[in-house]
């Protein structure tokens, strides 16, 4: 069974080099605004928070993807943003975002908030996320 993990910044260094691969690609997906150690940079001051997804059970495969998160203040509100949140099987796992919530709440944040492929929209639907912007880029 898929299990979403928080891993303290202090033990970010052990896991990296499996969520490494999920980290580059998610960023290559999205323009590029920082790489994979600029990422791990912000997780290992807790600055960002790193999640993993894992089967304990599966002795093939335990590893099944990455969420990383950041809580902001805004001038009137605090959020946490879903940086990234990439894996394998996502049926098996998209309801964690339960967790997230929750974690959201303990840290303070008055909303949720993510830039996400549009395949998300379609499967957040169901936990009450609402379509609020579309993000529109060009390269230069």
């Amino acid at each position: 069974m898929v299990e979403l993990i928080f891993i303290p910044h202090e033990l970010v260094e052990k896991v990296w080099i499996k969520v490494e691969p999920d980290v580059i690609s998610a960023l290559e997906r999205s323009g590029q605004y920082a790489n994979s150690n600029h990422i791990k940079q912000h997780c290992l001051k807790n600055e960002m928070q790193l999640w993993i997804l894992w089967d304990k059970e599966n002795k093939d495969e335990k590893y099944h993807g990455v969420v990383i998160t950041e809580v902001i203040q805004r001038p009137l509100i605090k959020v946490l943003n879903i940086r990234i949140m990439v894996g394998n099987g996502r049926e098996n796992w998209q309801h964690y975002i339960s967790i997230i919530e929750d974690f959201a709440k303990q840290n303070g944040c008055d909303k949720m908030e993510l830039i996400a492929r549009p395949g998300w929209e379609r499967v957040l639907k169901q936990f009450n996320y609402t379509k609020s912007h579309v993000v529109l880029d060009k390269n230069l």
